[in-house]
C-alpha cells in the first residue's frame, strides 16, 4: 500500500498525525475482524485437513485388511535353505511337504570365446644377446608393477633357442607374480611363430600391461612401452580393432546385426554417424531395446561378451544374425554365431510328484518357492499357521481405528475460549514470543468441537465396530466375539483387544476370523468389518474434502467450501483495506485544507497587524 510522507500541523500547531492516526484505529478495527475471521476459517481448515490426512492412512490400512493374506498369515520353515526358500502365504495349507531339486530352470545364454588379443611383440631373428644394459623389463598384473630381470645369455638359435627364452622369460614371471591354486600361471608367455606373446593364464583375464625398465629389454624382444592386453568398452571401437581376436572391421566399416529380431545399424566409416561409437554403447543400445527380451554385457573377469535372454524356461531365445560387418557371426569380434539358444526350465520332486516350470520361482497351493541349487538332498518344509503374525496384524489396524477416533473427538470435545480470538498484527507486537503462544492455544481450541460433519463420520464407524457380519458363525460373525470390545463410556469408542480370545480364535478358526475382517457379500449385512470401514472411510473422506481440501489443495486450486469463504473475507479485506486509505486519504485533505485557512489567517492577521502598526508610528 502506498503510504505518501505527510506533516501537518505547521498552521495549527497540532499533531495532525496523530489525530488521523486515532481517528483510523477505530475504523480499521472492521478489518482487524476480517482478518480474524480469516484467520479461524484458516485454523479450522488446517484441523480438517489433518482429520483428512488420518482418514487416508486409515483407509489404505483398511483396504490392506480386505485382503486375506492380512490376517491369515503362515509360516515356512525350510530345512536347507541353501537349496530351496519357501514363503507360505495365505492359502498355503498346514503340513509338512518334501522337495527335491532335479534341474534348475535358465536363461537362453550366448557366450563367446576370449576377446582380447594376447600381446604379441615383433619378429624375432636371432641371435638375441642378453646382457646388463637390456635385461630389465616392467610388468602391470591388474594394477600391480614388477620388475622382471632376464637371465644374460646369447639366444644364437642353437645353444639356446626362442623357446629356451621364453622359459627364461615365464620363471621370471612365475617368480614374480606366482601362480594359482591349481599352479597354473597367472602370466602365460608363448610363441607365436617368432613372436613373443603375453596373455593371462587362468579363467580370470586381468589387465597386463608392459612397460620399460631401467635396462630396458622390450625392444630387443620386439615390444613397446605400454602394451597391453585387454579391450576396453569405453573407447572407440574403431580405435581399438586390432585389441581383438577377431577384427571387428574385418568387411567394412557398416555393422549391423539383428536379436531377437530387432535390428541395429551403426556407421563407423570415417565421418560416419557412429565413428565414435564404443563397445559400451552398442551394449547399452542393445539393452534399451526391450522388444529384445536379452540382457547384454561383456564381462570384464573372463574377457567374454554375453548375451542373455531375460526369461527363463524353454520359451526363452537368443537368436543373433549378423547382417553386415565383422561384430558378430563365430568369426566376428565378438564370436557369437547365429544359431538359435534356448531356455530351459526347472524340475522338481514335490511330495514325490514331479512338477515343471519355467522359472526358479512359482508357487504351488499357496506357498512361493525359490529354488537355489540342484541338489540330492530331499528338503523338509514345514507349513504352519503363524499365530502372532495374524495378531499383530489385527493389533496393527485396530491401533491404526483406535488413533483416527482418538484425534476426531478430541476434536469434537475440545474446549471453546470464546474470550479468545486471534490476535491482530498490533496485539502481537505488545507481546512476548510465549504469550503469543499461549494466547493461540486457547484461540485454536475448540475450533471443532460439537462438528456435525465429524460427528457423523465417528459415529458411522463406530457403529460399524459394533455390527455382526452375515453368514458367519456365531463365534467370529462381530469383533466382540473374537476378543475386541469396547470398555468405559467416557473412551468413545475405543477398542480393546482381549490377546487370549483373539488368539484362540486365529488358532481354532482362522477361516471365520479372515472372513469377519475381508468378505465381500451380495446381500445386505455380508460385507466384513474392513470392507465397511474402507468404504466408510472413502465417504468422509470426500465429505471433509469438499468441506475444506486435501493436501493436495495446498499446491492446486482450493474449491471447497472453507477456501470459497476464505476467498470471500479475501475479497472483503482488499475492498476494507482500499476503503480505508481513500477515508484517510479523505482525513489528510480536511485537515490540510484546515491547516492553509489558518495559514491564510494568520498571514492577513499579520499583515492587519503590521499595517496598524504603521499607522499608530506615522
Amino acid at each position: 500500500m502506498y503510504s505518501p510522507m505527510r506533516i501537518g500541523g505547521l498552521a495549527s500547531g497540532m499533531d495532525i498525525d496523530q489525530i488521523v492516526s486515532d481517528m483510523m484505529k477505530a475504523e480499521r478495527t472492521r478489518v482487524d475482524t476480517l482478518y480474524q475471521r480469516k484467520q479461524t476459517l484458516q485454523w479450522q481448515q488446517e484441523y480438517y485437513r489433518e482429520i483428512n490426512a488420518r482418514l487416508l492412512s486409515f483407509q489404505t490400512s483398511a483396504f490392506n485388511m480386505k485382503l486375506k493374506s492380512a490376517v491369515s498369515k503362515s509360516t515356512a520353515i525350510v530345512s536347507n535353505e541353501s537349496i530351496v526358500t519357501a514363503i507360505a502365504g495365505s492359502a498355503a495349507r498346514d503340513g509338512v511337504y518334501t522337495l527335491k531339486v532335479n534341474k534348475l530352470a535358465e536363461q537362453a545364454l550366448k557366450e563367446s570365446g576370449t576377446l582380447s588379443r594376447p600381446i604379441e611383440g615383433s619378429s624375432l631373428a636371432v641371435p638375441i644377446t642378453i646382457d646388463s644394459s637390456n635385461n630389465e623389463m616392467n610388468i602391470t598384473l591388474d594394477g600391480v608393477q614388477k620388475t622382471i630381470t632376464l637371465t644374460e645369455r646369447n639366444y644364437d638359435g642353437i645353444s639356446f633357442t626362442l623357446n629356451d627364452l621364453v622359459d627364461d622369460i615365464q620363471g621370471k614371471v612365475d617368480q614374480a607374480f606366482g601362480t594359482d591354486t591349481g599352479g597354473e600361471s597367472l602370466i602365460t608367455v608363448g610363441l607365436n611363430g617368432d613372436r613373443l606373446t603375453f596373455e593371462p593364464g587362468g579363467d580370470y583375464k586381468p589387465q597386463i600391461t608392459l612397460g620399460s625398465g631401467t635396462n630396458d629389454a622390450l625392444g630387443v624382444l620386439g615390444f613397446n612401452d605400454g602394451d597391453s592386453f585387454k579391450i576396453s568398452t569405453t573407447d572407440a571401437l574403431k580405435t581399438i580393432g586390432d585389441k581383438f581376436v577377431n577384427d571387428p572391421f574385418a568387411s567394412g566399416d557398416i555393422i549391423e546385426f539383428r536379436i531377437n529380431g530387432q535390428t541395429f545399424s551403426y556407421d563407423f566409416s570415417p565421418g560416419g554417424a557412429d565413428e565414435n561409437k564404443t563397445l559400451g554403447d552398442i551394449i547399452s543400445d542393445i539393452n534399451k531395446n526391450t522388444d529384445t527380451g536379452v540382457e547384454a554385457y561383456y564381462d570384464s573377469i573372463t574377457d567374454k561378451m554375453v548375451i542373455k535372454s531375460k526369461e527363463y524356461g524353454s520359451g526363452a531365445q537368443v537368436l543373433v544374425e549378423n547382417i553386415s560387418g565383422s561384430l558378430f557371426g563365430a568369426a566376428g569380434a565378438l564370436q557369437i554365431d547365429g544359431s538359435v539358444d534356448y531356455g530351459t526350465g526347472s524340475e522338481i520332486e514335490l511330495n514325490g510328484v514331479t512338477i515343471t516350470n519355467s522359472s526358479n520361482k512359482f508357487t504351488v497351493d499357496g506357498v512361493s518357492y525359490t529354488l537355489n541349487k540342484v541338489s540330492a538332498e530331499t528338503v523338509e518344509i514345514s507349513v504352519q499357521k503363524d499365530i502372532q503374525a495374524s495378531y499383530d496384524a489385527i493389533k496393527s489396524f485396530v491401533d491404526d481405528y483406535n488413533g483416527l477416533i482418538d484425534l476426531i473427538n478430541g476434536k469434537l470435545t475440545e474446549e471453546k475460549f470464546r474470550g479468545y480470538p486471534p490476535l491482530t498484527d498490533e496485539q502481537k507486537a505488545a507481546l512476548s514470543e510465549r504469550d503469543i503462544e499461549l494466547w493461540e492455544e486457547k484461540a485454536k481450541s475448540g475450533l471443532l468441537r460439537s462438528d456435525s460433519m465429524l460427528r457423523s463420520i465417528v459415529s458411522n464407524m463406530r457403529s460399524i465396530m459394533y455390527s455382526q457380519v452375515e453368514g458367519l458363525d456365531s463365534g467370529t460373525n462381530m469383533l466382540a466375539a473374537i476378543g475386541i470390545t469396547t470398555s468405559n463410556y467416557k473412551e468413545m469408542g475405543k477398542l480393546h483387544i482381549n490377546e487370549d480370545k483373539l488368539k484362540e480364535a486365529l488358532t481354532y478358526n482362522m477361516e471365520g476370523v479372515v472372513a469377519l475382517f475381508s468378505q465381500t457379500g451380495t446381500q445386505v449385512g455380508e460385507d466384513g468389518i474392513a470392507v465397511r470401514l474402507y468404504d466408510a472411510a472413502k465417504n468422509a473422506i470426500n465429505s471433509v474434502t469438499e468441506k475444506a481440501g486435501s493436501a493436495a489443495s495446498l499446491t492446486s486450486y482450493d474449491n471447497s467450501f472453507m477456501g470459497n469463504r476464505i476467498r470471500d473475507v479475501d475479497d472483503k479485506i482488499f475492498r476494507m483495506e482500499d476503503h480505508l486509505l481513500q477515508l484517510e486519504d479523505r482525513y489528510w485533505r480536511q485537515f490540510t485544507a484546515m491547516e492553509k485557512a489558518l495559514g491564510e489567517m494568520n498571514t492577513q492577521s499579520m499583515w492587519l497587524s503590521q499595517q496598524l502598526m504603521g499607522m499608530g508610528g506615522y
